[in-house]
């Protein structure tokens, strides 16, 4: 009964689930190769997006510079996996 009670509540949030793990910045692909400040930066940029198209433009231009950042320090980042902009657009964020 409580863990019903709280998926309710996590469900009635919204952001619990269009942001499960990403949502603070520290779990994202490459979050190792951020700073701190971007980090921050980025869990709150996400979040705001109005579009699709400003969604998958922030998202490109992020992992392009994470897959550089690992190049330039002989890091090996995991394979891209979700898709935040399609998490999004299913919750009504994004059009």
């Amino acid at each position: 009964m409580k863990k019903l009670l709280i998926l309710s509540l996590l469900l009635c949030t919204g952001q619990a689930l269009a942001f499960p793990w990403y949502s603070s910045g520290d779990n994202v692909r490459g979050a190792e190769l951020m700073t701190a400040q971007e980090r921050k930066e980025y869990a709150s940029r996400l979040p705001n997006m109005k579009s699709m198209d400003e969604c998958r433009t922030f998202m490109n231009a992020h992992n392009l510079e994470l897959d550089k950042r690992a190049k330039e320090r002989g890091v090996t980042l995991p394979p891209i996996s979700g898709d935040p902009c399609a998490v999004m657009k299913t919750f009504g964020r994004i059009k």
